[in-house]
């Protein structure tokens, strides 16, 4: 959207380029696929019949679990493999690099008979199995390994791969992995791709100052330093390391809590029963976007209301609670949508629903409700905490039921105002009666 020339139409859900060559040279150096439009991109499009291309199928030589898929450039057929779970771009094989299942295999061909496109397979006989299905975590590691060496030269890969062997061995979630090595890559780039046993605590801490006049939050230095004590402690071997910096002080930001009015005016405002659901167990249950796309049928417990949340933030499971008000709801739902895995299918087999959809669902029904307040599918969350300390329980069920290792982290909805609290009036107020008329006047001025 930063590109001059390029809108998001809401209608057709895509986006338009302008027919300009600066407008053309710069979405594709962004999307990063090559050459996306055609030599004669500036004049009028024709109107494609006939077959409009061919996708192959090949061995992936490195693992015999994946396969490659070469395609035309094509926008919207990209963006659509790149949703899919474990999809991700080889550059060394200069194509897209799939999971080699048949459930795979049948979504691609869907996906091809939609837009008049040939399949090819090159594949031996067997090659496709259910048996190669990775599960999400396996998807995840898998690209990333690839996907974080490319940030940096190959000449000093070698500084990275150990970083991330380290952290990959010692079982570290996906997205710490990438948070981590991502900064410790940029702290690489902006020493020259020294070694990191060359450099000296002024050097680290020159190079915080710069995040920090950059804008770094404060998460975010802390971040970046605790990636770099990770690199010198577990990889270098060196114990007493130890960069010898105050953290920087924490923003105290309050987390926007919607009240349980406005969060019943959204609810109001979703017709699709899938929809409507996956909003009810966010704010319901407490959970995150990826908890709520994550959930499997053998997770809800319905005998026992409760429900199972497996390996989320920090790789840990917990258990919440299943509203009583929604068991009716969700067995009608499993009815309308039969499904032997996920709760929130995705729009191929055996994928799961894309955070994105669940996010969109949540941007439109505020909208719809005529909120002010910028609420995301987060905020459901976080109301779902205030609204429970309002209600008495006790801090420490609250922090059980959110999933935080740190009752700090819970505590912070202690400084929301609970509704005692609003009954308060200020002295002002009272103070006000007692006033004359001409001291109204000059309070107002």
């Amino acid at each position: 959207m930063a590109i001059k020339g390029v809108f998001w139409n809401k209608k057709q859900k895509a986006f338009f380029v302008f027919r300009h060559v600066n407008t053309k040279i710069k979405v594709e150096a962004l999307l990063d696929v090559g050459v996306l439009f055609p030599e004669n991109y500036y004049e009028k499009s024709e109107i494609i019949t006939g077959e409009y291309g061919v996708v192959e199928l090949e061995v992936y030589a490195p693992d015999n679990r994946w396969m490659v898929l070469r395609c035309p450039k094509i926008p919207f057929l990209i963006e659509e493999v790149r949703r899919w779970e474990g999809s991700r771009y080889s550059k060394s094989s200069d194509a897209y690099v799939l999971n080699a299942t048949p459930s795979v295999f049948e979504n691609l061909q869907q996906l091809a008979n939609r837009l008049n496109m040939r399949v090819e397979s090159h594949l031996p006989k067997g090659y496709l199995r259910k048996s190669k299905a990775m599960n999400r975590k396996s998807t995840q590691l898998k690209g990333m390994r690839e996907y974080l060496l490319q940030q940096v030269p190959a000449k000093v890969q070698t500084y990275t791969l150990a970083m991330i062997d380290y952290m990959y061995a010692m079982n570290y979630s996906a997205s710490s992995i990438r948070n981590y090595v991502s900064a410790f890559n940029l702290f690489l780039r902006f020493n020259g791709y020294q070694s990191p046993e060359t450099l000296t605590e002024r050097e680290i801490v020159r190079h915080l100052a710069l995040k920090v006049e950059q804008g770094l939050s404060t998460s975010g230095v802390n971040m970046v330093i605790n990636a770099l004590q990770f690199y010198f402690r577990m990889v270098l071997h060196r114990d007493e390391f130890e960069i010898k910096l105050p953290r920087p002080r924490a923003e105290e930001k309050l987390p926007v809590v919607l009240s349980f009015e406005e969060c019943s005016r959204i609810f109001q405002q979703v017709q699709n029963p899938k929809h409507k659901l996956l909003l009810l167990l966010g704010y319901g249950a407490g959970l995150r976007r990826s908890e709520i796309v994550g959930l499997k049928w053998v997770d809800i417990l319905f005998d026992e209301h409760k429900i199972v949340v497996r390996q989320s933030k920090g790789n840990k499971d917990r258990v919440v609670m299943l509203p009583y008000s929604i068991v009716a709801y969700l067995e009608d739902y499993r009815k309308m949508y039969p499904s032997d895995d996920w709760v929130f299918a995705g729009q191929y087999k055996g994928e799961a629903l894309s955070t994105g959809t669940v996010q969109t669902v949540m941007r439109n029904a505020v909208e719809k409700a005529g909120l002010q307040k910028k609420a995301s599918v987060h905020t459901l969350r976080h109301s779902f905490a205030t609204h429970l300390l309002e209600n008495g329980t006790d801090i420490r069920y609250i922090q059980q039921l959110l999933g935080h290792t740190n009752i700090k982290t819970t505590m912070v909805y202690t400084h929301i105002l609970p509704k005692a609290a609003r009954k308060i009036a200020s002295p002002l107020d009272r103070m006000q009666g007692m006033l004359g008329d001409a001291d109204n006047e000059k309070i107002v001025e």
